[in-house]
């Protein structure tokens, strides 16, 4: 849920195949191409370097901690697992810029395998050396993910049911802009859902560059309008066309814009102000939880949000890349021992980010988390069930078994704690609502093309369905 780690909650940016540095930033700035830029020479004689099979070479240029993490060895069998699993590898496109927590630059290279595209993403800390390397998704634009394929064709056809309209909205100081969808039959008001996004630089579709690119909030919006509820969805603090520092954020200031857009929906005449329902994915479920109190809401959903504490699910997110990466015992126990070490310097820190000094200074993870210190702060010891316990309204929560970001275990906690909440099961969805049908690992970032998992959809709307049903909703 922290919006720069690559490998938390709401946006999980990495295979789990390599490691280092961040990857996007909170306010994602256009990706442009940069061929000729001097972190883009590196990228690419890095990537030439390993087609050729040259391991010494591509290694050139590493950080202490990349050095240690990806030898020579370990780096070519990564190359030839990404070969057996995507194809021959064929060439690659233009390398562009993408959006990058201070000190760090990244760079994106689209790899072109014989079964897959992928993107390479070289991340650079402020010396130039080589922090960070990840493979992500890329979309058919790196700067605008659209989606593709069997999400654009449902899309379009649901366009025919619903009518869209520009929102903004004033909060804490700025403004925030989105979508209101509204179905096109019945006369209204409608009841209507907020939805509240997950962590990292997702934009109200539930894209970021170079990485979501098959519009999960979009998708998730028209499905649940085209069922005859209005839904509201909006860009964060910091995410253009909103305006705002979404670097300088709390937990209170994403709970103020939560109550400020309920506030707005509640005057509008297309909406039942009695009828209005919070749903959150990932770090939204907690911002959610936390806002809920003093709200005039009829219910409140929880998509794959948290059930523990940051400070948790940090630490078995880590500990669980870690395995995957093959890590041994002394491995695994330093990577505890780091993390623990991060999250102490965050809870005794100052103002937005971390500063970086001694042990710190060589620590991954504390480099990983500096940028977004102020957010964690405020977050990383909140107890999601503890907040559950104040939600007087019914509450849906999901849990994906392939969820590898809010690991099994996290819904089953926050609806033991909530008094009127109903758990929903889904074996086989992942974090980012998508069916899986294969191992986890394997689909832990949607393509542009994959749909919404359809089990999931139909849950929500019985449930909503019959929260309206119930004698106090209604009409």
């Amino acid at each position: 849920m922290k919006r720069h780690h690559a490998l938390l909650i709401g946006l999980s940016m990495t295979s789990a195949l390599m490691l280092g540095a961040p990857t996007l930033a909170a306010q994602p700035a256009p990706a442009s191409a940069i061929a000729a830029a001097p972190d883009a020479r590196a990228a690419l004689a890095t990537l030439d370097a390993l087609a050729a099979g040259r391991w010494a070479a591509a290694t050139h240029g590493f950080d202490a901690t990349m050095r240690q993490g990806l030898p020579p060895e370990k780096l070519r069998q990564l190359w030839q697992q990404l070969q057996q699993r995507n194809g021959a590898y064929q060439g690659h496109g233009a390398a562009v810029v993408v959006p990058a927590p201070v000190p760090y630059h990244s760079v994106l290279v689209p790899l072109r395998f014989s079964r897959a595209t992928l993107g390479m993403l070289f991340s650079y800390d402020a010396r130039g050396a080589l922090a960070g390397l990840h493979i992500v998704p890329v979309a058919p634009s790196a700067a605008t993910p659209r989606p593709t394929g069997a999400v654009a064709a449902r899309l379009a056809r649901q366009a025919a049911c619903l009518r869209a309209q520009p929102v903004a909205v004033d909060s804490t100081g700025a403004v925030l802009h989105g979508t209101l969808t509204l179905p096109r039959s019945g006369a209204g008001p409608f009841a209507a859902v907020l939805l509240l996004p997950g962590s990292g630089p997702v934009d109200e579709n539930g894209n970021a560059p170079g990485a979501l690119g098959n519009s999960m909030y979009r998708q998730l919006a028209y499905d649940l309008t085209c069922k005859g509820y209005a839904v509201l969805r909006y860009n964060k603090l910091g995410l253009a066309p909103s305006t705002g520092n979404g670097n300088d954020v709390t937990l209170a200031t994403y709970v103020q814009n939560a109550r400020d857009l309920v506030t707005w929906l509640a005057r509008q005449s297309a909406i039942d102000p009695h009828e209005i329902i919070l749903l959150g994915h990932s770090e939204g479920g907690l911002i959610a939880l936390a806002a809920a109190p003093g709200l005039k809401i009829a219910g409140l959903i929880s998509l794959e949000g948290p059930g523990e504490p940051m400070a948790r699910i940090i630490e078995s997110q880590a500990i669980a890349e870690a395995e995957l990466r093959g890590a041994s015992r002394a491995q695994i126990a330093q990577e505890r021992a780091r993390i623990n070490a991060t999250l102490a310097a965050i809870r005794r820190s100052h103002g937005v980010s971390l500063s970086l000094g001694g042990a710190l200074a060589r620590n991954p993870f504390a480099r990983l988390f500096a940028p977004a210190a102020g957010l964690l702060r405020s977050e990383i010891d909140v107890d999601p069930a503890q907040l559950a316990r104040a939600i007087h309204v019914p509450m849906l929560i999901t849990q994906g078994g392939k969820d590898v970001q809010v690991l099994p275990g996290n819904g089953q906690r926050l609806a033991r704690a909530a008094p009127q909440a109903t758990l929903a099961r889904f074996p086989d969805m992942t974090h980012d609502l998508i069916h899986c049908a294969g191992k986890a690992i394997a689909c832990v970032m949607p393509r542009p093309g994959d749909v919404l998992d359809a089990h999931l959809v139909a849950r929500v709307v019985r449930w909503l369905d019959a929260l309206r049903a119930t004698p106090q909703h209604a009409a």
